[in-house]
């Protein structure tokens, strides 16, 4: 899935005041070697959860047992007693994990190797290059900066060698892969130790770049190497409005069901073309103020439903209105081709349960932001039945990823609460690197 292009949604000012800003950053004449963290920074997926990968096995698998649990429960099953098992004094890799899964599932070593296969070339033809990770590591491969890439994952040495090469990534000069140097899961920022002496350079003339606060930011910055954190576009998307909560809400308990796929992986989608280049949540709105990204994910998930009918009569109007507006039907194209690009037409046979979401949600709780992106192509009938938005919409509280937090941030949570002005500042500086 490298060889081709995926469309690229054109950055905001505020978004390419930032890329400028971290390509400064990565000429400064005093970096000798620059480190990478590869997934979420040089790498990601199209999905909203990994186990949405399995997917793709289940009729693999449908051929190589007759039990009643799918291949996606079994797997993530194995994987859960695999971290259990060695993650804390060793590392989880695929073999570990297929030891533990053919014990559970009484598959053949035959039929083990062949699932073991698949999910390896899955992994390897789903990965892609993250545009602006791509742009920052050619940046400093353009300064003659020596480049290390380290990675944290259960796959073997030459999957990853794999992935790298075909999303660009080809000329580097060392890959530190943590449970090749004995490095357990547990100690995650131990790599930090490793990439000082591949560099063959002072830590101060080291520039590392990921997407942990704590691993790649306050680590490296420790160490006497510099740091800047490129954002995972999944919490970014999370927090940019309240599109995800309400969505969570409604389906709180059955989400990660199958036919929820295309509406998950329409999200993962959202937030890979909306957040890239990093981008905050705007004021009044969901969307960050960008007609292409309602266009993306308000427009585009219907595609996913066979014979789409609007509920309502205002949503009819509203959809209507939308595809006159041509930054908005220019985001529903993009998320069409998207779609294409990663899935094909694999996704479809799941069907497009929970896709029309979105236009509730911009029918009943649209902010005065978005509003004004779709009132200038909405009807008199349209402008009459769009009165003032409902009361705000539930929200589940919605988390990506647990964060464990050491005594000191505990207490800095107290004293400056996320959202306050204060926090944003001091925030704003941990992550804008270690000056001179």
């Amino acid at each position: 899935m490298n060889d081709d292009i995926s469309p690229i949604k054109p950055d905001s000012d505020t978004q390419a005041e930032l890329m400028v800003k971290m390509l400064h950053e990565v000429e400064r004449n005093d970096h000798r070697a620059a480190s990478f963290k590869m997934w979420d920074t040089l790498v990601i997926t199209p999905f909203s959860q990994p186990e949405d990968l399995f997917l793709f096995m289940e009729d693999d698998f449908s051929l190589l047992n007759t039990g009643d649990k799918t291949f996606t429960q079994l797997r993530t099953e194995a994987q859960k007693a695999a971290e259990k098992k060695y993650a804390l004094k060793g590392n989880v890799t695929l073999e570990k994990i297929y030891d533990i899964f053919t014990k559970m599932s009484g598959i053949t070593p035959a039929g083990r190797e062949k699932l073991f296969n698949r999910e390896c070339d899955l992994i390897h033809h789903f990965a892609f290059a993250r545009h602006t990770g791509k742009l920052l590591f050619d940046k400093a491969k353009d300064c003659k900066n020596k480049i290390i890439i380290t990675s944290e994952s259960i796959y073997p040495r030459d999957v990853i060698v794999k992935i790298l090469c075909d999303c660009g990534y080809g000329e580097y000069d060392s890959l530190i892969i943590p449970a090749e140097q004995n490095i357990p899961d547990s100690a995650a920022s131990a790599f930090i130790g490793t990439v000082i002496k591949k560099s063959g350079v002072e830590a101060s003339n080291i520039l590392h770049i990921g997407s942990d606060i704590v691993n790649d930011v306050e680590t490296p910055i420790m160490k006497g190497m510099r740091a800047i954190m490129l954002q995972p576009v999944l919490p970014l998307m999370v927090k940019s409005g309240r599109l995800r909560g309400f969505i969570e809400e409604k389906h709180l308990y059955d989400i990660e069901e199958p036919k929820f796929t295309a509406l998950r992986c329409a999200l993962a989608l959202y937030a890979i073309y909306g957040f890239d280049t990093p981008q905050n949540k705007r004021p009044k709105s969901d969307f960050c103020g960008d007609a292409r990204m309602l266009g993306f994910i308000v427009l585009g998930p219907l595609t996913f439903i066979k014979d789409f009918s609007p509920e309502t009569e205002l949503q009819r109007q509203l959809i209507d209105a939308m595809e006159k507006n041509k930054e908005i039907s220019a985001g529903k194209q993009d998320f069409e081709q998207m779609v294409y690009h990663h899935f094909g037409d694999f996704i479809g046979k799941y069907g497009g349960e929970g896709c029309q979401l979105p236009l509730e949600f911009i029918e009943k709780f649209s902010y005065i932001g978005d509003r004004e992106l779709i009132k200038p192509t909405l009807s008199e009938i349209g402008l009459k039945k769009w009165g003032k938005p409902a009361n705000e919409p539930k929200l589940a509280p919605v988390h990506t990823k647990a964060v464990k937090k050491n005594p000191l941030q505990k207490l800095a949570d107290k004293l400056f609460p996320e959202g306050t002005r204060v926090r944003e500042i001091s925030e704003g500086i941990l992550t804008g690197k270690k000056k001179k």
